[in-house]
């Protein structure tokens, strides 16, 4: 469960940030609101890409030096 925190906490960051600059950030000007949301986006790719292809791979034992 711990080694998932962090894809957890970037998964939340990036819903957050994408969910703000489509509706809490219409008073921002839209290069902000593009730039939040271009964030958000990139959480949430940075943690599909962990969840779906780091941790596998670790799993695997590939990642592991040997001793």
């Amino acid at each position: 469960m711990a080694r998932f925190v962090a894809a957890a906490i970037s998964i939340l960051f990036g819903l957050y940030c994408v969910v703000w600059a489509i509706i809490g950030a219409s008073s921002y000007p839209a290069p902000q609101r593009f730039g939040g949301a271009f964030l958000g986006v990139l959480l949430l790719l940075l943690a599909f890409v962990y969840v779906r292809v780091i941790r596998p791979y670790e799993q695997a034992g590939s990642g592991a030096p040997s001793k």
